[in-house]
């Protein structure tokens, strides 16, 4: 298998996610440190366009969403699988509930005042991200709760939790862990990243005990790797064959198209489609800096439309 190279900056909950996936799987990796905010000019020559981080570049193919990256490393490495038959739809709907539901209010919470910590090196890197991330909201089709909603969502969530981890088991779901514990545990990171909320976490104690046991995961660094090395990866590669079909009605493959999330960050993607089915989109991308490379996306939450 080739090298995995992660694209993330050490900030990004969705980015710590995947590193704890990493260390618990006992995977080695590469880490390419990208800016918080645009632009990113290696990673977008790879994705075409997608800007949310993180994104697993591996050899010329390149996953983008945590989701998919999740199945991708699934059975990789050491360990249970992330995807375990008997809970993988209460696990799958729990990490999606997480990853949409959860995550507005972690925003929100994370950035309140008394819970910044260090987020921001200075005054000018925080003028920078909210610029960036205003441009990144625009055609948003979701809601950011406030901070009464978000702190009742994520009270009633943690409580629920604790409860469930009340019976001595160590993960979400039983003895092993599974794609939902990796889904929680990034959100707990993030808020509780800047020290102003560590007193709701603490008053939970099976909750705080398998925090403890998930943070031990993402301690384990990836070696770095230049943003002109991750190019040349790319450029020595070859892009995985596709099987191709398309589930699309008047969309078949080698149609030029556009994939893009349909919730937030709605920057389109253009390439030529290779599959389309139930799982996955595959778009066959070009560009002077990689030569081509297979962009991947989860079928949930993206949308193809024809270019031209």
């Amino acid at each position: 298998m080739a090298e995995l190279i992660l694209h993330h900056y050490p900030e990004s909950p969705f980015s710590e996610k995947v590193r704890a996936i990493f260390g618990a799987r006992q995977l080695a990796w590469r880490s390419l440190q990208v800016s918080m905010v645009m632009p990113r000019p290696s990673t977008i020559a790879l994705t075409g366009g997608y800007r949310r981080i993180p994104v697993l570049q591996v050899g010329a193919d390149v996953y983008c969403d945590t989701a998919l990256i999740a199945e991708y490393l699934g059975d990789r490495g050491s360990g249970p699988t992330l995807f375990p038959a008997r809970h993988r739809l209460a696990a799958q709907t729990l990490a999606r509930w997480v990853d949409t539901e959860l995550f507005w209010a972690a925003v929100t919470l994370r950035f309140m005042p008394e819970n910044m910590g260090n987020f921001f090196a200075d005054p000018g890197a925080a003028q920078a991200f909210a610029e960036d991330r205003a441009n990144f909201a625009r055609g948003s089709h979701v809601r950011r709760p406030s901070v009464d909603e978000a702190q009742a969502r994520y009270a009633r969530f943690l409580a629920e939790m604790d409860s469930q981890l009340g019976d001595g088991r160590a993960y979400l779901f039983g003895a092993d862990w599974s794609v939902a514990d990796f889904a929680v545990y990034h959100m707990l990171w993030f808020i509780h990243a800047g020290g102003g909320m560590s007193d709701l976490l603490a008053s939970r104690p099976h909750a705080a005990a398998w925090m403890a046991r998930m943070r031990a995961f993402g301690q384990h660094p990836g070696e770095a790797i230049s943003a002109d090395e991750a190019i040349a990866v790319a450029c020595e590669a070859n892009p995985l064959a596709v099987d191709q079909t398309s589930d699309l009605p008047g969309i078949p493959p080698g149609t030029k198209v556009h994939v893009a999330p349909v919730d937030y960050g709605i920057m389109p993607s253009p390439g030529v489609l290779l599959r389309c089915d139930r799982d996955t989109i595959v778009i066959r991308c070009e560009h002077a800096l990689t030569g081509a490379v297979n962009v991947h996306f989860p079928r949930h939450g993206f949308g193809v439309t024809a270019n031209g």
